[in-house]
């Protein structure tokens, strides 16, 4: 070999060995390395005896992380491989401890020096940059979840901070909804409320504060507080305005916010209103024609040195008072004027849609309708929609008589249930009323028709200020029981922790039971929260049982009363004689649980555990079993869990 011949193969022996990337050659089927340049050597530890040696050998710990694989393939089909980012572990020190890298790489089949093919593997160790990487989406990963627990926080904060619901009234209809701004729901200062007021009068109050988040949260309660504390004093719609804007100017967090207040009377449908920088009411006619209300439109809170200017209207029957917040028509990319004509034809589009229906249901589907109207990802300010609906019809009313018999408690629930769909009241208040209710009629057939020959009767109406009143009466003569037992009375304590007012008259001419609970329409609810859940009381019961080892799992499901608790029992019962173990019995889809079936559940603990059987009551916190539970007092008599 000639001088010129030498130097140059000295310059790529050279090159080869310094080259800034890891070079692997292998030759043979069975990949032994023939050449591998300093970055390789150092890649796996600098271990002896690499050269002449098969891959396989060389390194040992590559098994089963598709790199011997990926020769095989290349040397056998001669298309190159690439990869990027590929992790493979590696024992660098020798002792068995794999260390995790990260390698950029092509291997290709070309022909050797004596002709024969050999495959050479060029990579990139990425390691550095892909831990920096994994670091930095980490990072952000938990800026993200951080991010996402402070907006449920706030969101949490401003749901405790709007009315739970809305107040059932006889001659309204009522509808609300809220939704957060922003992609990321982001709770703002939008806030409205519902009072009912003395004189027969309503006040609707809706508002914004400037900001989003607790700052905003925070100030819009304050607002709110001051607000409904006026309205339920009798205030006018001046007053309340005064009040506000006294409270702007000494919290600087509520300066600048925006108000309408208006005041109702269900008598005279006169409405008294007033806007302080906030959009003019809507009214949608009973024809399905929209109309905003005229009137004078003061500057926001803390910006008017006079008393607020007030209006006056009168509202006829069917139509529907619709307040709402500028989110519905300040939209990006649209004009104000465009997004008010978008507010007009949706109301009365709704309108259309809805002729024929319950007038009482206008409310919601209109504020579902303008809510929806807004694009959430795109918005930057959340929005709230009240709408009222002047009604012509009497209100949904519950009269029933009954025979004194238990099986008559399966028509009680269809007919209970049917009047408190037509409310539209709360889960919690139709779990409340059902308690009361069928704890009433039961106690009038066990205690007063013990020889099955009278009739209980049930009257159930709206009181005209937020409040459902029920009357249960019978003509019986009340007979105390012939056995005592620990559980006796719990029926009682039941009634008179989900009632208001609770008053029982019992004479020879029989026993009426009087009682009352203010009750709430669920508004529209916030997206992603609290989704509605649709309440419906079977009129039968299914009992299931399940065995696993020594647990036995008792299901129920529907209605638990008196007309089959013993079903209940015969289950118990058969769990008390398997043996040893743990009965769970879980109450999770039980729509209403009375004091009879509680009774079951008392009476059945000392068999269990006589026969060395735990009984643990599973289900959740907001069941209306854990509510039956709680009313009564057995919770803390046995112990109520959520989960298994």
């Amino acid at each position: 070999m000639g001088g010129t011949e030498l130097h140059e193969t000295q310059a790529a022996a050279l090159a080869f060995e310094t080259a800034p990337a890891i070079m692997w050659v292998f030759a043979g089927p069975g990949h032994r390395i023939v050449a591998a340049n300093r970055l390789a050597r150092a890649s796996v530890g600098d271990r002896p005896g690499l050269l002449g040696t098969p891959v396989r050998e060389a390194v040992p710990e590559a098994a089963g992380q598709q790199v011997f694989e990926m020769l095989d393939q290349v040397a056998r089909t001669g298309e190159p491989q690439l990869g990027v980012e590929r992790r493979v572990e590696i024992d660098l020190t020798g002792a068995g401890d794999l260390v995790e890298g990260y390698f950029t790489y092509s291997v290709v089949r070309v022909p050797g020096p004596d002709g024969d093919p050999v495959l050479v593997a060029h990579v990139i160790d990425v390691t550095a940059s892909v831990r920096q990487r994994h670091a930095a989406q980490a990072e952000v990963a938990e800026v993200r979840q951080r991010l996402a627990a402070e907006r449920r926080v706030t969101l949490q904060l401003q749901r405790n901070l709007l009315p739970t619901g809305l107040p059932l009234l006889p001659d309204l209809g009522l509808g609300a909804a809220y939704v957060p701004a922003g992609e990321w729901l982001t709770a703002g200062g939008d806030w409205y409320d519902v009072v009912t007021m003395p004189g027969d009068r309503v006040g609707f109050v809706l508002g914004d504060v400037v900001g989003h988040g607790p700052t905003a949260s925070g100030a819009m309660g304050q607002l709110r507080a001051v607000a409904a504390e006026r309205l339920v004093r009798g205030g006018t719609v001046s007053e309340v305005l005064r009040a506000l804007d006294t409270i702007a100017r000494l919290s600087p967090d509520a300066r600048g916010s925006t108000v309408c207040v208006v005041v109702l009377d269900r008598l005279t449908r006169v409405l008294e209103h007033g806007s302080r920088g906030h959009p003019r009411p809507l009214v949608l006619g009973a024809d399905g024609v929209p109309r905003f209300l005229e009137g004078q439109v003061g500057p926001p809170l803390a910006f008017l040195d006079s008393d607020s200017p007030v209006s006056y209207s009168t509202l006829s029957q069917g139509e529907t008072l619709v307040l709402y917040s500028d989110g519905v028509v300040e939209a990006p990319g649209r004009g104000f004027t465009e997004s008010r004509d978008r507010l007009v034809d949706c109301v009365a589009h709704v309108a259309v849609q809805n002729a024929g229906n319950d007038p009482r249901e206008l409310p919601d589907r209109l504020c579902s309708a303008l809510a929806a109207l807004v694009d959430n990802q795109t918005s930057r300010d959340d929005v709230t929609v009240l709408a009222a609906t002047v009604l012509a019809g009497p209100a949904p009313r519950l009269e029933l008589a009954l025979p004194g018999v238990a099986e008559q408690l399966v028509v009680l629930h269809r007919e209970l249930n049917a009047w408190l769909d037509a409310l539209s009241a709360h889960r919690d208040d139709r779990t409340a009323i059902a308690l009361c209710v069928v704890e009433a009629v039961t106690n009038s057939i066990e205690h007063g028709y013990r020889d099955h020959t009278g009739i209980v009767t049930v009257v159930g109406e709206l009181d005209g200020i937020g409040g459902v009143t029920v009357t249960v009466a019978d003509t019986g003569t009340w007979r105390e029981p012939v056995e005592r037992t620990p559980y006796r009375g719990r029926g009682m304590l039941m009634m008179r922790e989900c009632s208001d007012h609770l008053h029982v008259d019992t004479d020879e001419d029989g026993t009426t039971v009087h009682m009352r609970r203010a009750i709430r329409r669920p508004p529209v609810p916030l997206p992603d929260f609290d989704p509605p859940h649709p309440v419906t009381a079977p009129h039968a019961l299914s009992v299931k049982t399940e065995i696993t080892g020594t647990t036995i799992r008792v299901f129920a499901t529907g209605v638990l009363d008196s007309s089959n608790a013993p079903e209940l029992r015969a289950a118990l019962q058969e769990a008390s004689r398997s043996g040893p173990g743990e009965c769970l019995i879980i109450l999770a889809a039980v729509d209403l649980l009375t004091s009879a079936a509680l009774r079951v559940l008392y009476e059945q603990v000392t068999d269990l555990r006589a026969a060395n059987r735990a009984l643990r009551l599973i289900t959740p916190p907001d069941s209306p079993a854990a509510a039956a539970f709680t009313a009564s007092g057995l919770d803390h008599l046995l112990p109520v869990h959520s989960t298994e």
